[in-house]
């Protein structure tokens, strides 16, 4: 589906491609799709490089990096710094807001989609469309108010109602953080699941082996307090078993040393460098068991709780089991248990987990028929066609609104 010609979008968003994360790749996928004259970028991260780790090509549109705007340094009395915050959320979202709106007013921007990831960019885009009468739109890939900690939190929960409520729509990337959304401030949300390609199977199981021998547990990405306590479980669980022929294999830009600091190491663990996002659906493909984890206990568990991994899609759509550990109350504990596409175990026990590991390694048949649903599932909502034309469709949307405004 084509978009309105006469529209142009502008993308806020403090990680653009190709940096290997799971928003820039969703933003890829998504506006790769389009013209380079339909949209422009928007930044007030770190440039884009020719970095090694590239988890896709670069988007041709035009970007925009915003200068930083200098803060007032902390201080170590709590009364001064709450304070100073507040002073410095003013001035950077006052600040910000005008480089924003001179570059929409600049590129004729007639909507400006404004991603979660960065404290001001929400409501700076929010007060740059307000200037311009033009349509505010919030990405949400995780949960705004509740992904900050301390003082800013308490910011963001007060920021949230006005910045959602008052946008001409809001885009979450799943069903829990849509049902919490309409629950916390009586708001409908626009689900565009995290987008993935469906590889060729056949193509993939001609490949060489990359993973050696023996019984292969898969994790690509990052790994950090999102995770750990899953991890070390998982590990329990291996250790647990007695099977030696049972690998771990962590495909991470974390180093070795510091995955051990938080337990995530040992004899069955492998760790392996960064490879090409050319060869991911390979490794994931030649896997007998992908996991897909969730702390238990991290400091942001509302944040876990509506959490879609961007890799969800990409572990569906290679056709293989998928062992999800993860809250009872989370999205992907939800998901992949209503849709019978993977096996779920919602309880920090080693011992459930290592009984789950076993019965995926006993039973070829239970693997294949997990595998069969996973594939289903990936091409049901996650295929990338599918959900491009549903974010167009919106788009298109958005244009009828301002024509209304």
């Amino acid at each position: 589906m084509a978009l309105a010609a006469h529209k142009k979008i502008g993308i806020i968003s403090h990680i653009l491609p190709p940096s290997p994360s799971g928003q820039s790749m969703v933003l890829f996928r998504l506006l790769s799709g389009l013209a380079r004259e339909r949209y422009c970028l928007i930044s007030s991260g770190r440039k884009p490089g020719n970095e090694e780790s590239a988890a896709s090509e670069r988007l041709d549109a035009d970007l925009f990096h915003l200068p930083k705007v200098r803060q007032l340094p902390a201080v170590g009395w709590p009364i001064f710094s709450a304070l100073f915050i507040c002073i410095n959320t003013l001035w950077v979202v006052f600040r910000r807001s005008r480089q924003i709106e001179a570059i929409a007013r600049r590129e004729g921007c007639q909507s400006l989609i404004a991603c979660t990831g960065d404290f001001y960019d929400l409501p700076a885009t929010f007060i740059a469309c307000r200037r311009l009468g033009i349509a505010f739109v919030p990405y949400i890939f995780d949960d705004y108010a509740y992904q900050w900690l301390g003082f800013r939190r308490r910011i963001a929960k007060l920021m949230e109602p006005l910045l959602l409520r008052r946008a001409a729509a809001v885009i979450v990337p799943n069903e829990y953080l849509q049902k919490e959304y309409r629950e916390r401030h009586d708001i409908d949300s626009v689900v565009i699941h995290n987008p993935c390609p469906l590889p060729d199977l056949d193509q993939l199981d001609r490949g060489a082996s990359l993973l050696g021998d023996g019984v292969n547990i898969v994790y690509t990405g990052a790994i950090y307090h999102a995770h750990y306590d899953a991890f070390v479980n998982l590990i329990a669980a291996l250790n647990s078993l007695g099977r030696k022929e049972l690998r771990l294999h962590l495909f991470t830009a974390q180093s070795e040393r510091e995955l051990a600091e938080h337990g995530v190491a040992g004899p069955r663990v492998v760790h392996h460098p960064h490879v090409p996002q050319s060869e991911v659906n390979r490794i994931l493909r030649q896997a007998d068991i992908l996991f897909l984890p969730l702390a238990f206990s991290s400091p942001i568990p509302e944040v876990i709780r509506t959490s879609a991994p961007g890799k969800t899609g990409e572990y569906l759509a290679v056709g293989r089991p998928v062992l999800v550990h993860a809250l009872p109350d989370s999205f992907i504990s939800w998901y992949f248990r209503e849709n019978r596409c993977g096996m779920v175990v919602d309880q920090p026990d080693a011992k459930v987990l290592s009984a789950a590991v076993e019965a995926l390694v006993s039973s070829g048949g239970l693997q294949a028929e997990l595998g069969l649903r996973a594939r289903e599932k990936a091409r049901t909502d996650f295929e990338i066609s599918a959900v491009r034309s549903k974010f167009y469709i919106l788009l298109d949307r958005l244009a009828d609104y301002e024509h209304s405004a």
